[in-house]
């Protein structure tokens, strides 16, 4: 099935766009789709724009269409490709591609023509990774984030580790060879510290993970505490409209109420719960209360509210059962407009949601914790189990040194650490891994 030429909508159909481009990949694309065009695309010149007419079957015109000619191993896929830019009607796109289609084309799979690219050689698999977070990403750190990898630095990364693992296996091969003489030319000190060098890198990228999920998919925040502490005021107010509804009646917020706001390019999902307490009104209350605790294990980020009117007591117990969780927390005091000298904590952000006082200290916050440098290297979800099963060998590894333990067994942790980068960078994947990666992919790219 690679060896087939493969159409489809590169755009997306869209009721408001101008112009569709469908994207055509394989070999012997361009004599297909000659016989259908108003000039001869046989002649055509690499990397050339030409504007003709298409026709159907029966030689009728279907569309005046701009279309881009690529030799193979210049084009995308590293396949000979084609691309037609024609006007945005669902029945222009349909027509064109049904006409193809019965003449010696079949419509690509999800990702196909990534997946095409990654097989020839065009990019490793972390790279077509980055294609579709650059394709999803909701700012501009997420899109930086894609792009650096799109462009291989995390690949450059990989390849960097693989090769130190490569200078211990060729240094314990070695000790290998002149074992019977009772000669070591490698010092194990030097080898351990490669190899503890190594795991400190993936430390630092396993670490990076959840700080780059939220550059990806936004920061979820479940605004916590009380009945009537001002949760929902809080959120209107980062919001900047009414969205929650504001009442001195505890037990409002009946349920959670979610909403988007971009701060410093950070995509933060903020979520009013309802009021946690023990002496609910009714079921309804309940049912609320328990979705909050569910919201809490879900948010990577806990806003904990309490006002100037509450003690110790009627929060103590709510908060360290947060801080068990291990969540990102922010301890929020409302209504200062109350009392300004009100001191809880010294890590707390204290605001007035009535005066709309210091809420930027909340926002700066999150800019602090979450903003990192679009150079940074990190990891997806598929890269952390690999990376946490390279961690283990590492580990293994320098134990095995340490511990006095045969090389046999030290280079098979050595080949289980090489096998797993090349998992990353595709190099010895599975079929079944590859497929999940690509069919998350958009038809046409």
């Amino acid at each position: 099935m690679s060896d087939d030429v493969i159409i489809a909508l590169a755009t997306g159909y869209s009721p408001t766009g101008a112009i569709a481009i469908i994207r055509i990949s394989g070999e012997g694309c361009i004599r297909k789709v000659n016989p259908f065009v108003s000039i001869n695309l046989l002649k055509a010149h690499d990397h050339t724009i030409h504007f003709c007419n298409i026709y159907d079957s029966g030689r009728e015109v279907i569309d005046e269409i701009l279309i881009s000619v690529f030799y193979k191993n210049h084009s995308y896929t590293k396949e000979e490709s084609l691309e037609i830019s024609c006007h945005n009607s669902r029945y222009i796109i349909t027509t064109i591609i049904n006409t193809l289609i019965a003449n010696g084309m079949r419509l690509s799979s999800p990702g196909e023509f990534t997946r095409r690219a990654f097989s020839n050689g065009r990019m490793d698999l972390s790279q077509a990774e980055a294609v579709a977070d650059m394709i999803a990403a909701k700012s501009k750190a997420a899109h930086d984030i894609a792009l650096t990898q799109m462009r291989g630095v995390f690949s450059q990364k990989i390849k960097t580790i693989k090769e130190r693992i490569l200078s211990v296996a060729t240094q314990l091969e070695i000790d290998n060879d002149f074992s019977e003489e009772d000669i070591s030319l490698s010092p194990r000190n030097n080898i351990i510290t490669i190899i503890q060098d190594v795991l400190n890198d993936v430390d630092n990228m396993l670490h990076r993970f959840s700080h780059g999920e939220v550059i990806r998919h936004g920061l979820p925040v479940a605004i916590i505490g009380r009945p009537n502490v001002g949760k929902s005021s809080l959120l209107n107010v980062l919001l900047e409209e009414e969205r929650a509804i504001v009442s001195p009646l505890a037990g409002t917020t009946r349920d959670t109420i979610e909403a988007e706001v971009n701060i410093d390019d950070i995509s933060c999902r903020f979520i009013d719960t309802a009021g946690i307490r023990d002496d609910y009104a009714d079921d309804i209350e309940k049912a609320g209360i328990e979705r909050t605790k569910k919201t809490i294990a879900k948010a990577q980020m806990v806003l904990f509210m309490v006002d100037v009117t509450m003690t110790g007591e009627d929060y103590k117990e709510q908060l360290e059962a947060i801080r068990r969780q291990n969540k990102d927390l922010l301890i929020v005091v409302n209504k200062m407009d109350l009392d300004t000298t009100y001191k809880i904590s010294e890590e707390a952000i204290y605001i007035s949601t009535k005066n709309k006082s210091n809420i930027d200290a909340i926002k700066e916050y999150i800019t602090k914790k979450y903003n990192m440098h679009n150079d940074e290297i990190f990891v997806n979800a598929r890269h952390v189990e690999v990376f946490k099963n390279i961690k283990t060998a590492l580990a293994k590894t320098i134990n095995a040194f340490e511990e006095g333990i045969s090389s046999e067994f030290i280079m098979s942790e050595i080949n289980n650490i090489i096998l797993s980068l090349n998992t990353i960078t595709g190099e010895t994947s599975s079929q079944e891994t590859l497929d999940n990666i690509f069919s998350r992919f958009c038809v046409g790219k």
